[in-house]
């Protein structure tokens, strides 16, 4: 049988969750040149000037004894008593940044390269401070710095694995190598260089270097977050899925506080499909911090997934109440509206969402589909082409605008679109099913057949795709041999579809093999018992054996299944009145109830 063209509109929220883990270890803050040591001051063994010496010890003093303020107002002291002193500077800029005030330590280091500029603490900490900064000037600043510092001095491990964070992240993967290889080279024992060294075979797609990586890190630190985590996630991808998850339980019971550890717990929970499980973690990590929109978010998509609309329109509101800008949870909320047939509330909340946000073009399709719903499909058609205006080469844009021009009865405007599409996008298996499909709706059967066909070209197991060509020919009654291969195929990919059976117990029907048709079209409707086109064949099969009883049986469950949920789809709408023809033609009375 071929499958019914159910086009959906909405975003996946499967898609939606799969974001980046919060838990990263990117910018490692507190790598000192032995990447082991904390940002600290008093960590050369430097003096200043006799003069500024007493106060220099005095808030040494202070500060190990945890008499902050007090400790950085002598620094101030002895910097002012020996201004020319780059260490000075670089320490009371270290004072600064441990009390929050990153302006002040800034103009310090500033101050303290320009004192002495062969002095390569200052560098390599001005250079990590713009390293770790989100703008992109200060990241571009930052390589300069950092390659000063370590010209200044080569054996600089902490500007090494900054400038090497910053080579991955760009690609530069063999310049990153370099500089994490060295690291291990000056520090063997310490886990940070082996560490980066799996995070960047792990961006190159070498999984077995990065595990290798990873293990040595964890033979000197076990208890090492960071390798464990990444590691659980080399070891899912490998399909080891009982040992991805002992880790992220070990790390859970090491850091039973981490809120990240559950965060990360529960997106593999969702991935392997366990979503109550990946709600609890999920919900634990949102009861260590009950205002983080992020976590809401989350497990309001999860909410979602699992089709509890309630406790997920609870969570938006939550996000809303908090933040009563937040598109995210706006868009989120509306999709629940949609999903309860609550319209009038799902389009107040779409229509809030303004133009410059990037759910704008999701909002419109959004509406667009609840017009759709409501039969309105002038104005559907209308947001769609203005969205489809903005996006082209939306894959999922096309499909549905298609799916529209299809259901407004402007199949050739919806064959122009597909084919568009594909001239830029030749491997878009989505769109050459839906080329294919209308295709067959407008009675073009050979080019139906012919693009399945190109499809198969480019992906063979596609099962559809395979199961649509096969039926093609079946209910032509030709190459039935052929249509009995194709369909066998799409069975051994999708052995749990009903229609592909149906498809097959039709290929027996035409040959009239009735036997074996029966057989696996009882199957079919064990598969799918909700499809009424495989009872409308079984009836077939029944009535052609002579069983009158039985096929009128198979076709009223049919008809009443169609009458139970009531459709205007143009297949739908045939099948109805094909069944009453058949009930009628059967019960003696040829006259069709309208």
């Amino acid at each position: 049988m071929k499958p019914a063209n159910k086009l959906i509109c909405s975003t996946s929220v499967a898609v939606l969750l799969l974001l980046p883990a919060l838990f990263s270890c990117v910018h490692a803050a507190g790598v000192k040149s032995d990447p082991a040591q904390a940002d600290e001051p008093f960590v050369s063994a430097e003096a200043p000037k006799n003069e500024a010496y007493y106060h220099f010890t005095a808030s040494r003093m202070l500060y190990l004894d945890n008499r902050t303020s007090e400790s950085l107002a002598e620094l101030e002291l002895a910097e002012q008593m020996d201004p020319s002193s780059a260490y000075l500077k670089y320490n009371l800029a270290l004072m600064y940044m441990s009390t929050g005030r990153m302006r002040d330590a800034l103009a310090k280091l500033e101050e303290s390269i320009s004192t002495d500029p062969g002095f390569a603490p200052s560098f390599t900490l001005l250079g990590k401070i713009y390293a770790s900064s989100r703008d992109p000037k200060d990241r571009e600043k930052s390589v300069w710095i950092l390659q000063k510092a370590v010209d200044l001095d080569p054996d600089d491990a902490e500007s090494l694995l900054f400038l090497g964070i910053m080579d991955t992240e760009s690609g530069n993967y063999d310049s990153a190598e370099i500089k994490f290889r060295r690291i291990t080279e000056l520090y063997p024992d310490n886990e940070k260089g082996y560490y980066f060294l799996g995070k960047l075979y792990y961006e190159k797609g070498d999984y077995v270097r990065a595990e290798e990586n990873y293990k040595k890190a964890l033979d000197l630190n076990p208890s090492f977050a960071s390798a464990l985590l990444e590691l659980a996630l080399i070891y899912e991808q490998q399909g080891k899925v009982k040992e991805s998850e002992r880790i992220y339980q070990d790390v859970i019971v090491l850091y039973p506080n981490s809120l990240e550890s559950y965060v990360r717990y529960g997106n593999f929970l969702f991935r392997v499909n366990r979503m109550e499980d990946a709600k609890t973690q999920f919900e634990r990590a949102e009861g260590m911090d009950f205002q983080n929109p992020d976590l809401k978010l989350r497990l309001g998509l999860l909410y979602i997934e699992s089709g509890d609309y309630d406790k997920a329109v609870e969570e938006f509101r939550l996000i809303l109440m908090g933040n009563p800008g937040d598109d995210r949870a706006k868009y989120y909320l509306a999709l629940c509206y949609i999903e309860t047939g609550r319209y009038e509330e799902a389009v107040s909340m779409l229509d809030s969402i303004p133009q410059y946000s990037e759910f704008y073009d999701e909002s419109l399709v959004q509406k667009a589909y609840i017009f759709e719903k409501r039969d309105m499909l002038p104005q559907s058609m209308a947001l769609m082409e203005e969205v489809y205006r903005r996006e082209p080469n939306n894959e999922v844009i096309v499909n549905y605008l298609g799916s529209v021009y299809r259901k407004s009865d402007r199949n050739d405007d919806a064959v122009t679109l597909y084919r568009k599409f594909l001239e830029s996008n030749p491997r878009s298996e989505t769109i050459y099913y839906s080329l294919g499909v209308t295709y067959y709706l407008i009675d073009r059967e050979q080019d139906s057949i012919d693009t399945m066909m190109k499809l198969i070209e480019i992906n063979p197991g596609h099962a559809d795709a395979l199961n649509f060509v096969g039926y093609s020919y079946a209910e032509r009654g030709v190459n039935l041999d052929e249509a009995e291969a194709l369909i066998r195929k799409a069975h051994a990919i999708s052995p749990n579809k009903g229609y592909i059976l149906d498809s097959l117990g039709w290929v027996y029907y035409k040959r009239g093999n009735y036997g074996e048709a029966a057989k696996l079209l009882k199957q079919a409707a064990a598969l799918q018992p909700d499809d009424p086109a495989i009872l409308d064949h079984l009836g077939d099969v029944y009535r052609d054996m002579g069983d009158t009883v039985t096929a009128l049986e198979y076709y009223n469950r049919g008809l009443k299944m169609l009458n139970n949920a009531p459709s205007d789809n143009p297949e739908d709408m045939e099948l109805r009145e094909s069944l009453r023809n058949k009930i009628n033609l059967l019960s003696g009375n040829p006259k069709i109830e309208s």
